[in-house]
């Protein structure tokens, strides 16, 4: 089922009301309107995220790297930046928690963003971070995007929906409780601070053979259908910001 949540937004200076609303009739979570983000030439969208942001297992981007290989970039900021105005600058780190991510906001934010994509938590909840560590974390970095006039949108990995698709050897089968209550959270952060956020980027990816690159990865074909949820989650929003091609 498509579950894209697109959620109203209050915030300040750089953030307008736009009555456009989603037309998704198995959507229970959308909201009539979004925001709009107001932005400059000159300006960047930031990817802040995990290896799903870097891309890992797609094209090129294995290990061990071969720098030789002529493969298109096939991660979703790439792919996104196609259909994009302004630049999308691709912040994400193999391995990064929340933790991580919150350290690396002021080079985020050295980039003179209008927006920041904020994909990250899949690492805490491997690493087994309580998800009061990770909300805390998350909120700083959404609250700094904030003080700089910089708008929010979320991007979450884990969804109720990965449950019956995960296979029963699968090792995730093991985290099902964590995986809701992370998904919880971003829902939560969403709706606390008025962000648009693509509920499931696995949406019609987890857990298909011929799309997944590893255990939690998709592959390049994978990563192409990775960067259309996400551009299909946030269209609206995107386009009421003026910020399509």
């Amino acid at each position: 089922m498509k579950r894209w949540a697109v959620w109203h937004c209050c915030t300040a200076v750089l953030l307008l009301l736009a009555a456009c609303s989603d037309n998704g009739d198995d959507n229970p979570l959308s909201a009539p309107q979004q925001a709009a983000v107001e932005w400059r030439e000159g300006q960047t969208i930031v990817a802040l995220g995990t290896s799903l942001t870097f891309g890992f297992g797609s094209g090129c981007k294995v290990i061990p790297f071969d720098f030789a290989c002529a493969l298109p970039d096939s991660a979703y900021p790439a792919q996104l930046a196609a259909r994009l105005k302004l630049p999308l600058v691709n912040l994400g780190v193999p391995g990064a928690t929340t933790r991580d991510g919150l350290l690396r906001l002021p080079e985020a934010l050295g980039r003179d963003p209008a927006l920041a994509l904020v994909e990250l938590g899949a690492n805490d909840m491997f690493q087994g971070v309580a998800t009061a560590e990770a909300r805390a974390n998350l909120t700083a970095i959404i609250e700094g995007f904030h003080r700089e006039g910089v708008a929010v949108a979320l991007l979450s990995f884990a969804h109720p929906d990965m449950i019956d698709t995960t296979p029963a050897d699968h090792w995730l089968q093991n985290r099902i409780e964590d995986g809701l209550a992370y998904h919880q959270l971003q829902l939560d952060l969403a709706a606390d601070y008025g962000l648009p956020i693509v509920e499931f980027i696995f949406e019609g990816i987890w857990w298909r053979a011929d799309l997944m690159f590893d255990s939690v990865h998709p592959n390049g074909r994978g990563y192409l259908l990775l960067e259309d949820n996400i551009a299909r989650g946030l269209g609206d929003f995107l386009a009421a910001s003026d910020l399509l091609r």
